[in-house]
């Protein structure tokens, strides 16, 4: 499969009509409020490796400007999961996995989307990327590597002790001991051009003043654009049936300035998701229940397939499903039996949203769903599960609950977009470039910001991995100008 490419150098314009001014490149007319070797935009994981990186490599003004009030953007939320290979703490444990294998299976979760070149490089410095953050950042990981589900079957992924928050202190003792220029609060607006060239960008400082930052290289680390509905929706409309999990401030702004530079875009239908409440985004309580049925009372997928690895599938289910019911929602169905067996029944009766019926004509009426079509859908479900075969959707799952047993329960559910896949292109050295693959002279892109080249357990330290890139190529482009 040939990688969606798409150049959008109106995209700010098409995201906004209608809705707020559309940033655009800027011309470098007017003074500069400040001067940088290296401007860093975003602080989070991609930059504060690159922030690390540029200073370990002789850079000396390195400045991060970063629209929240704190560092590690939402690496510090995750699970602090990392995969891969030839690590000191694989080595320690004499486990050896062939990169060979885990290329070819992220390649195949992704359905080959993927840029080979840069999935092979993102794959084969991963490991490289846990050291480092082991001997530079003081990181500290759980002392055996695994395999986890939802993240492919090989044995790679590596545990931040502490999970996501474990990162913080490490991040922020690294760019302290370098006396890295941070300015919280601060949001970056537009790029600054000269002739084809980026030399810096337009900010609002915490004050809510205009500044402008002249750079010798800019790296875009401003994270995806999950929690922009308008966004998400201009750049693929059946992205509009999905609301977010993520932070509110992972509006898109690096891809929106980008674009405008010039540069190009792919793969932006690609958004990972993850099951939740309607009412709760963070509450994962729906994955303890047994089928999914729509509003029409009809069973749409395999509930138990893994959002890392079948995400798009998932996704084009939900939005048929959306489409056909005109509703943006589903019920996650389980009864009394199932629900004990896990020793959850009590606390599903008293989980704020839950709806308990003791028949399931009595459930259909509290959920709108038609009677007869849900007892249809219930009876050819406990069919299956008796033999353990799903003859609609090939679920096979060992935990084949038939729901026969009253009270029954009803969840009113939906997937939230996560990860964003698509991004702004870049190459091996973390330049964006063009649609026609040429380079943005002075611009590099790390992180969610950019087009995915990994999969399954690799996100982070992808984002620090070509942070590094990044900075190592503006290091030695700096001193090849001396």
């Amino acid at each position: 499969m040939k990688l969606k490419k798409i150049f959008l150098p109106l995209l700010a314009a098409l995201l906004f009509a209608g809705c707020s001014a559309a940033p655009e490149a800027q011309a470098p007319s007017g003074k500069f409020d400040a001067e940088v070797d290296y401007l860093i935009v975003g602080g989070g994981a991609a930059g504060i490796a690159s922030a690390v990186e540029a200073a370990d490599q002789g850079i000396e003004n390195i400045m991060i400007v970063e629209k929240t009030g704190m560092l590690g953007g939402a690496a510090v939320y995750s699970g602090g999961i990392f995969g891969g290979v030839e690590t000191e703490v694989t080595k320690a444990l004499d486990l050896h996995v062939d990169v060979e294998d885990v290329i070819a299976e992220q390649q195949r979760e992704k359905h080959y989307i993927l840029d080979e070149e840069l999935t092979r490089l993102t794959i084969e410095s991963a490991g490289k990327t846990i050291d480092w953050m082991i001997d530079t950042l003081g990181v500290q990981f759980q002392p055996e590597v695994i395999v986890k589900d939802g993240y492919g079957t090989l044995q790679t992924i590596h545990l931040v002790e502490g999970e996501g928050s474990g990162l913080r202190e490490p991040f922020e003792k690294a760019i302290a001991d370098r006396a890295i220029d941070v300015r919280l609060n601060t949001e970056a607006t537009a790029l600054i051009m000269e002739d084809g060239r980026v030399i810096g960008a337009e900010c609002v400082n915490e004050n809510g003043e205009p500044i402008r930052i002249k750079a010798k290289a800019t790296l875009m680390a401003t994270g995806g654009y999950s929690a922009n509905g308008d966004l998400m929706a201009a750049v693929a409309e059946q992205n509009r049936y999905f609301q977010t999990s993520n932070l509110a401030y992972q509006t898109g702004d690096g891809l929106v300035m980008a674009t405008a530079a010039g540069a190009g875009v792919q793969n932006l239908d690609q958004v990972q998701v993850y099951l939740r409440e309607v009412e709760n985004r963070t509450s994962q309580f729906p994955y303890m229940f047994t089928i999914f049925v729509g509003q029409d009372g009809r069973r749409f997928m395999d509930e138990k397939r893994t959002a890392q690895t079948w995400n798009q599938e998932i996704k084009d289910d939900v939005v048929d499903l959306y489409g056909r019911t005109g509703v943006d929602y589903f019920w996650s169905l389980a009864d009394e039996a199932s629900l004990q067996m896990m020793q959850i029944a009590d606390a599903a009766k008293d989980h704020e949203g839950v709806v308990v019926a003791d028949t399931l004509d009595e459930l259909a009426q509290k959920t709108g769903i038609d009677a007869e079509t849900l007892k249809a859908t219930v009876d050819r479900w406990n069919s299956f599960a008796a033999k353990m075969e799903d003859e609609d959707y090939g679920r096979t799952t060992q935990f084949w609950f038939p729901i026969s047993t009253g009270p029954y329960y009803a969840l009113k559910t939906t997937f939230f977009s996560s990860v964003c896949h698509g991004g702004i292109t870049k190459n091996q050295n973390a330049q964006v470039t063009r649609i026609d693959g040429s380079v943005i002279d002075g611009l590099y892109a790390a992180g969610e910001v950019t087009t995915v080249t990994n999969s399954n357990g690799y996100t982070i330290s992808n984002a620090m991995t070509f942070g590094r890139i990044a900075a190592q190529h503006v290091a030695a482009s700096i001193q090849a100008t001396k």
